[in-house]
């Protein structure tokens, strides 16, 4: 299974588990609970055209994640993607380092800062990265240097 297989399958199954945090209230989990909207990964309903796609690609030492040893200091990640106009924050724990990737498939457009923190096994904290997704065309990519 490829990094962008891998990075869909995490997203899905962290949905389905609840593993996604937000500092607003969930409105929504599924389209259904939104009528003729869409229910995007931060719980919000929104129109579909107010929603785009973002996949968070990321390096550790200038290295891919799948190249040995790459994630072999980093026991999971924490993805979080905020809105900086209210401060509203969704962010999904844990991610593993070697999936390389991860992708949101509907965000609201306002939710453009992205973090990615990388922890040790016992959960240190040990590096973060920021960027913004304005102007990315879909793709943020971020180096971790733990």
């Amino acid at each position: 299974m490829g990094p962008a297989a891998t990075a869909a399958l995490i997203a899905a199954t962290a949905a389905a588990a609840g593993c996604f945090s937000t500092a607003g209230d969930d409105s929504c989990r599924t389209d259904r609970d939104c009528g003729d909207l869409v229910c995007t990964r931060v719980g919000e309903c929104a129109s579909a055209a107010g929603v785009y796609a973002l996949r968070i690609e990321w390096t550790v030492h200038g290295l891919a994640t799948d190249q040995s040893g790459a994630c072999a200091d980093v026991g999971e990640l924490e993805l979080a993607i905020a809105d900086p106009t209210t401060g509203d924050q969704h962010a999904v724990r844990p991610v593993p380092c070697s999936a390389g990737s991860f992708f949101f498939d509907k965000l609201p457009l306002t939710f453009t800062e992205v973090t990615l923190s990388a922890y040790s096994a016992g959960g240190s904290f040990l590096d973060s990265r920021r960027a913004t997704a304005v102007g990315s065309s879909g793709v943020v990519r971020l180096g971790l240097l733990p």
